[in-house]
């Protein structure tokens, strides 16, 4: 699944892909980074991934030594030598060079090469698993940097409009127009958005050195991150995120394990026909100076062993692996029906904040500034009025976040990008 070109149409290009940095794509980039090119570099490094390509390579080679058939069998036999009597030497020695080849009965070699066939498909299955978490778990991470650069921008803007006030309550103060306790007020919110800032900029270095790891990248080698939290669209039904559940990557990969499971039953009970050997070669007499020819047919009994405890063994895998797959299924459902309750609530929530709360709080301050410039306000009311507005867009900035974050989960589960299944909804 190219599952680059999926995201690039669902959130991960419309709601967060800024400008690709320059350079060549291998080069790392200390300026701006965009998603598209941090999952480029998590799935260039990701060593689980290559992992699963060698574990795709070995099962190829498996494949082709399952098709090979049993090398034939050179044997030389020589009898009646180094005895007694007249037997003392080589004189009357019997040289018999004998080429066998076993013949594998039952379809044995067909179902060896069913067997491996199903098994390099279940590894490009799990490959392809292990590609969706990568990508899933970046594109979280990246959020987190968007994230934690907009709480900083907000706490930094907070500082900036706390401290600004500072002096115009000592001037005020001095000039006797209101209380010297309005400066220790004023003061205390000032560092109390210092401290804030602070915190917010020391998250914010977690979130960039938890996104540089998914590349393997021992120090920071990007300056921020490009991205647009405010992209948003109205989530698709929950009946559209689920549809087509079978036909999920995570559950073909059990699909993958079945046939597996199925074409070693086979092996198993092909293994309960025995294999016949045949021989053929020539015997030299050396008293008389004669040769003869040599045939021979060996063939097991399978009187007591007819391989009747791997066939059963075979068989519970088979259905154990029905029954492992219908406890994914249930985990999946669970999963996308999780970050659907998510994106759901960090929708509303954004609706909530955007369209109510964030008017109301930017006109509550503007309105007590203004009155505060009049006296009708004190110190009080203004730092409550900042307060609230930087509040309320911190939490905005937090719902876009859980939004993106579930968004990313969803397409990491579901193998699709959300656009799309926003499309097949028939609203």
């Amino acid at each position: 699944m190219h599952f680059i070109r999926l995201c690039a149409a669902a959130f991960t290009a419309a709601c967060l892909a800024g400008p690709a940095p320059a350079g060549p794509s291998d080069a790392p980039s200390a300026g701006a980074l965009d998603l598209r090119r941090a999952i480029e570099r998590a799935l260039a490094y990701d060593p689980g991934l290559k992992a699963g390509g060698l574990a795709v390579e070995a099962a190829e080679g498996r494949k082709i030594q399952a098709g090979l058939s049993p090398n034939p069998e050179a044997t030389v036999e020589v009898e009646d030598s180094l005895g007694t009597g007249g037997y003392r030497g080589f004189s009357r020695t019997q040289t018999t060079l004998q080429i066998s080849q076993l013949f594998e009965l039952g379809g044995k070699r067909d179902r060896r090469v069913a067997a491996a066939v199903a098994t390099r498909d279940v590894a490009r299955a799990d490959a392809e698993v292990a590609r969706l978490d990568v990508m899933a778990r970046t594109a979280d991470a990246f959020v987190g940097v968007l994230a934690a650069q907009r709480r900083l921008a907000i706490a930094e803007d907070r500082l900036k409009r706390t401290a600004t006030l500072v002096p115009a309550f000592k001037r005020q103060a001095e000039a006797g127009a209101s209380p010297k306790v309005e400066v220790s007020r004023g003061q205390v919110a000032a560092d109390l958005a210092r401290i804030e800032a602070g915190r917010a900029k020391a998250a914010l270095e977690t979130a960039r050195r938890n996104l540089a790891s998914q590349w393997g990248a021992s120090r920071l080698d990007f300056r921020e991150v490009v991205g647009n939290l405010d992209t948003v669209s109205a989530p698709p039904p929950l009946s559209n995120v689920i549809a087509d559940l079978d036909r999920n990557p995570r559950l073909l990969r059990w699909n993958a394990l079945a046939t597996q499971r199925t074409a070693e039953l086979g092996v198993q009970r092909s293994l309960a026909t025995p294999d016949l050997t045949v021989g053929i070669g020539p015997r030299r007499y050396s008293e008389s100076n004669d040769t003869g020819v040599v045939f021979s047919l060996s063939m097991p009994i399978p009187v007591s062993n007819r391989n009747q405890g791997g066939i059963i063994e075979a068989r519970k895998e088979l259905e154990k692996t029905g029954q492992d797959r219908a406890a994914a299924r249930d985990e999946l459902y669970r999963g996308l029906s999780d970050a659907y309750g998510d994106l759901s609530t960090a929708w509303d929530e954004i609706g909530q904040l955007r369209n109510s709360v964030l008017p109301s709080a930017g006109e509550a301050l503007r309105g007590i500034q203004a009155g505060y410039g009049q006296g009708r306000f004190g110190v009080i009311d203004l730092l409550d009025a900042q307060g609230t507005l930087s509040e309320a867009e911190g939490r905005y900035g937090d719902a876009l976040a859980a939004y993106h974050r579930a968004v990313a989960r969803i397409e990491g589960l579901s193998g699709r990008p959300l656009t799309r299944l926003n499309s097949s909804s028939s609203n």
